[in-house]
Protein backbone atom coordinates (compact mmCIF):
# COMPACT_ATOMS: atom_id res chain seq x y z
CA UNK A 1 0.00 0.00 0.00
CA UNK A 2 1.54 3.35 -1.04
CA UNK A 3 1.82 6.07 1.98
CA UNK A 4 -0.63 8.28 -0.26
CA UNK A 5 -2.90 6.39 1.29
CA UNK A 6 -2.05 6.06 5.14
CA UNK A 7 -0.35 8.62 7.66
CA UNK A 8 2.24 6.39 8.08
CA UNK A 9 4.45 9.25 8.06
CA UNK A 10 2.30 11.74 10.57
CA UNK A 11 0.63 11.22 13.85
CA UNK A 12 -3.06 10.61 14.04
CA UNK A 13 -3.03 13.94 15.51
CA UNK A 14 -2.05 15.53 12.43
CA UNK A 15 -4.59 13.47 10.35
CA UNK A 16 -7.12 14.91 12.36
CA UNK A 17 -6.28 18.39 11.59
CA UNK A 18 -6.45 18.13 8.21
CA UNK A 19 -9.75 19.23 6.17
CA UNK A 20 -11.70 17.15 4.10
CA UNK A 21 -11.75 18.52 0.58
CA UNK A 22 -13.65 17.61 -2.39
CA UNK A 23 -12.48 18.61 -5.83
CA UNK A 24 -14.38 21.45 -6.94
CA UNK A 25 -17.23 20.40 -8.68
CA UNK A 26 -16.90 18.96 -12.43
CA UNK A 27 -12.90 18.56 -11.43
CA UNK A 28 -11.53 15.70 -11.33
CA UNK A 29 -7.85 13.98 -10.31
CA UNK A 30 -6.71 11.57 -12.07
CA UNK A 31 -5.80 8.11 -10.57
CA UNK A 32 -4.67 4.72 -12.06
CA UNK A 33 -6.52 1.48 -11.99
CA UNK A 34 -4.61 0.15 -9.35
CA UNK A 35 -4.35 3.21 -7.43
CA UNK A 36 -8.06 3.69 -7.00
CA UNK A 37 -8.37 -0.40 -5.95
CA UNK A 38 -5.55 0.14 -3.36
CA UNK A 39 -7.84 3.40 -2.46
CA UNK A 40 -11.34 1.01 -1.97
CA UNK A 41 -9.60 -1.29 0.02
CA UNK A 42 -8.36 1.43 2.19
CA UNK A 43 -11.62 2.33 2.74
CA UNK A 44 -13.19 -0.88 3.38
CA UNK A 45 -10.20 -1.36 6.24
CA UNK A 46 -11.39 1.58 7.84
CA UNK A 47 -15.06 0.63 8.03
CA UNK A 48 -14.23 -2.64 9.45
CA UNK A 49 -11.23 -1.13 12.36
CA UNK A 50 -14.13 1.78 12.84
CA UNK A 51 -16.61 -0.97 14.39
CA UNK A 52 -14.13 -2.45 16.45
CA UNK A 53 -12.17 0.80 17.59
CA UNK A 54 -12.29 2.24 21.06
CA UNK A 55 -14.27 6.13 20.80
CA UNK A 56 -10.87 8.29 20.56
CA UNK A 57 -9.72 5.92 17.78
CA UNK A 58 -13.04 5.64 16.55
CA UNK A 59 -12.93 9.46 16.10
CA UNK A 60 -9.44 9.98 14.43
CA UNK A 61 -10.67 6.43 12.11
CA UNK A 62 -13.96 8.65 10.93
CA UNK A 63 -11.88 11.39 10.19
CA UNK A 64 -9.50 9.42 7.94
CA UNK A 65 -12.33 7.90 6.70
CA UNK A 66 -14.11 11.49 5.44
CA UNK A 67 -10.81 12.31 3.82
CA UNK A 68 -10.68 8.85 1.86
CA UNK A 69 -14.50 8.89 0.72
CA UNK A 70 -13.40 12.25 -0.22
CA UNK A 71 -11.31 11.17 -2.54
CA UNK A 72 -12.75 8.43 -3.63
CA UNK A 73 -15.17 10.76 -4.94
CA UNK A 74 -13.44 13.30 -6.99
CA UNK A 75 -10.94 10.75 -8.82
CA UNK A 76 -11.34 9.89 -12.03
CA UNK A 77 -10.05 6.14 -13.25
CA UNK A 78 -7.50 6.54 -16.04
CA UNK A 79 -6.80 3.57 -17.81
CA UNK A 80 -3.19 4.30 -19.24
CA UNK A 81 -2.74 4.43 -23.17
CA UNK A 82 -1.47 1.51 -24.74
CA UNK A 83 2.36 2.11 -24.44
CA UNK A 84 3.90 3.55 -27.86
CA UNK A 85 7.33 5.39 -26.67
CA UNK A 86 5.39 8.51 -25.88
CA UNK A 87 5.25 9.41 -21.98
CA UNK A 88 1.61 9.70 -20.64
CA UNK A 89 0.15 9.26 -17.48
CA UNK A 90 0.12 6.06 -15.76
CA UNK A 91 3.17 5.32 -17.86
CA UNK A 92 6.67 3.66 -16.09
CA UNK A 93 9.71 5.56 -17.22
CA UNK A 94 13.32 4.67 -17.29
CA UNK A 95 15.73 7.42 -17.09
CA UNK A 96 19.64 7.76 -17.34
CA UNK A 97 20.69 11.07 -15.83
CA UNK A 98 23.96 12.90 -17.02
CA UNK A 99 25.16 11.76 -13.87
CA UNK A 100 25.04 8.01 -15.05
CA UNK A 101 22.65 6.79 -12.84
CA UNK A 102 19.29 5.42 -13.83
CA UNK A 103 15.96 5.70 -12.36
CA UNK A 104 12.56 4.07 -12.68
CA UNK A 105 9.43 6.24 -12.53
CA UNK A 106 5.81 5.67 -12.58
CA UNK A 107 3.20 8.68 -13.43
CA UNK A 108 0.46 8.50 -11.20
CA UNK A 109 -2.32 10.57 -9.74
CA UNK A 110 -1.14 13.18 -7.36
CA UNK A 111 -3.36 10.90 -4.39
CA UNK A 112 -1.08 8.11 -5.22
CA UNK A 113 2.70 9.45 -5.41
CA UNK A 114 4.79 7.86 -2.71
CA UNK A 115 8.16 9.36 -3.11
CA UNK A 116 9.80 5.63 -4.10
CA UNK A 117 9.00 5.71 -7.67
CA UNK A 118 5.44 7.02 -7.81
CA UNK A 119 5.53 10.56 -8.63
CA UNK A 120 2.83 12.72 -9.20
CA UNK A 121 1.58 13.68 -13.11
CA UNK A 122 1.63 17.23 -11.49
CA UNK A 123 5.08 17.27 -10.10
CA UNK A 124 7.90 19.55 -12.41
CA UNK A 125 10.14 16.35 -12.88
CA UNK A 126 6.25 14.41 -14.66
CA UNK A 127 5.31 17.59 -16.39
CA UNK A 128 9.01 17.90 -17.94
CA UNK A 129 9.13 14.09 -19.38
CA UNK A 130 4.95 14.27 -20.47
CA UNK A 131 4.68 13.69 -24.65
CA UNK A 132 8.54 13.03 -24.85
CA UNK A 133 9.57 9.82 -26.39
CA UNK A 134 12.64 6.78 -25.96
CA UNK A 135 15.48 8.84 -26.81
CA UNK A 136 14.31 12.24 -25.73
CA UNK A 137 16.97 14.06 -23.73
CA UNK A 138 15.20 16.42 -21.13
CA UNK A 139 16.41 19.23 -19.26
CA UNK A 140 15.11 20.09 -15.65
CA UNK A 141 15.79 23.42 -13.70
CA UNK A 142 16.40 22.42 -10.02
CA UNK A 143 17.18 24.55 -6.74
CA UNK A 144 20.92 22.93 -7.13
CA UNK A 145 20.91 23.96 -10.94
CA UNK A 146 20.23 22.09 -14.52
CA UNK A 147 19.99 18.44 -14.84
CA UNK A 148 19.54 16.19 -17.54
CA UNK A 149 18.43 12.99 -18.78
CA UNK A 150 17.61 10.68 -21.32
CA UNK A 151 14.78 8.63 -21.50
CA UNK A 152 15.74 5.15 -22.73
CA UNK A 153 12.10 3.08 -21.86
CA UNK A 154 8.43 3.79 -21.59
CA UNK A 155 5.96 1.24 -20.97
Amino acid sequence: MSKAFTSEETPDEAVLGRTVSRAARGAERPMTPEGYQALLAEVERLRVAKVAAEALERAGLEHRLALLTATVESVRVVEPPPPDGTVRFGATVTLRWDDGRAQVLRLVGPDEADGAGKVSVESPLARALLEHREGDEVELVLPRGEVSARITRVR
